[in-house]
């Protein structure tokens, strides 16, 4: 039964990964077959990812009630927010269920319960590596093709986690891997200008050093310092408002800000209901900055307009995408699992397995400010089985050894 388990887990991620490459390289128009065969993909990983999360719900028990109270509440306001755009229009169900930003990505916190068994994440380490050697030569014939690569650049970010949780006792054919999927990591970004991607590994190099050369007792406080002052912008940014907070970042540091008008529009349609409870899954917002630039291209740089549509269905920012859909309400749901599961893994572990994972968590937590919208893929069903597996306290007390006769793929 554990196999089974095992493998369906597998074929689950497998597949998801499979959809992101084929969706972004292909990027199939309207309803055709070719989007049909793909999206398929994506609903039996969801099928598979949802049943196995169900199945093991029990494992739930095994968390702090208040944690398990907080996972109950996302679940159910993340349900009320996809049904809230029901409606009996056969686009509206593809856009809802056949799109990782829509109502799938309010499901994926379900991946929760899969972390909360630690063998599963020797599924995850295969289904990385297995990845990894497919990216390389798709990458290879993307250039050939000049194919455009921005989006399934996220099968490259899982390269942050193997990096956090530590090449050192992996093979020399997977450190290889990973060197090589890091170059092609940083050529995409810099190529694309995909800020965020070389952000995220920054900040991922940045704590790796940190953790290895600055002693616990100064790392727990400087940690508590970041965890601190990010917590403090965040309520300065739904308060004050996110112009101060880059105003005064940028009178301090050469800081280059293109998110002000997303946080400026946002909140200035939204009325106060829907500031709390979003305009469901499929809810949009009007944006008079890609209104204005897409007039300014075709009339006055008489160039043909190929950004998004003035009526936007996803918005950039990972709080903002949630706050869109679900609310303060939903917001708040999330990040104040976020900030338990880091303050747990990195001030109430004895491992080094949990606290990486809690480094994880933080770097998502910290670059949902300015990017990473939440999606039902790699990255974010990685995020929460990260959670799920530093939220028990079993695993948060178990030594390395320990850790690692269990999760044997990085030994």
């Amino acid at each position: 039964m554990v196999i089974a388990e095992q493998k369906l887990l597998k074929w689950g991620l497998v597949l998801n990964a499979i959809y992101v490459l084929l969706f972004f390289l292909i990027r199939p128009d309207g309803i055709n077959i070719v989007k049909i065969s793909i999206t398929t993909l994506l609903l039996f990983s969801v099928l598979i990812i949802c049943s196995l999360s169900i199945k093991n719900i029990y494992r739930l028990k095994e968390i702090p009630q208040f944690s398990r109270f907080l996972f109950y509440m996302l679940l159910i306001w993340g349900g009320i927010t996809i049904v809230r755009s029901f409606s009996f229009s056969i686009q509206d169900w593809v856009t809802n269920f056949g799109n990782v930003y829509m109502g799938l990505a309010w499901i994926a916190p379900l991946a929760m319960v899969l972390g909360l068994k630690l063998e599963n994440w020797n599924i995850v380490f295969k289904v990385i590596f297995f990845v990894f050697k497919l990216m390389i030569p798709v990458f290879g014939i993307s250039l050939l093709f000049n194919t455009s690569y921005l989006q399934w650049a996220w099968l490259l970010r899982s390269v942050n986690l193997i990096l956090l949780l530590g090449l050192s006792r992996i093979s020399l054919i997977k450190k290889g891997i990973v060197l090589v999927i890091i170059g092609i990591y940083i050529l995409v970004a810099i190529s694309v200008k995909q800020r965020m991607d070389l952000l995220f590994l920054s900040l991922t190099m940045g704590f790796l050093i940190m953790d290895k050369l600055i002693g616990i007792k100064i790392r727990r406080v400087f940690l508590k310092y970041i965890i601190s002052f990010f917590i403090l912008v965040l309520i300065l940014v739904f308060t004050v408002g996110y112009e101060f907070v880059s105003n005064t970042i940028s009178s301090i540091i050469d800081f280059q800000d293109s998110r002000t008008f997303l946080f400026y529009e946002l909140f200035n349609e939204l009325n106060l209901i829907e500031k709390w409870i979003g305009r469901g899954s499929l809810g949009t917002y009007y944006s008079h900055f890609f209104e204005h630039t897409k007039w300014y291209t075709i009339n006055i740089l008489k160039k043909p307009w190929w950004g998004d549509s003035s009526v936007r269905i996803t918005i950039e920012v990972g709080y903002l995408q949630m706050i869109l859909k679900g609310g303060m309400l939903l917001f708040l749901l999330n990040t104040l699992i976020y900030i338990n599961a880091i303050y747990l893994a990195l001030f109430k572990s004895s491992n080094k397995f949990v606290k990486r994972l809690g480094y994880y968590i933080l770097v998502i937590t910290l670059l949902s400010l300015v990017s990473l919208r939440p999606t039902f893929a790699p990255t974010f069903i990685f995020l929460w089985m990260a959670i799920g597996t530093v939220l028990p306290k079993k695993y948060r007390l178990m030594k390395d050894d320990e850790i690692y006769s269990v999760v044997k793929q990085l030994r």
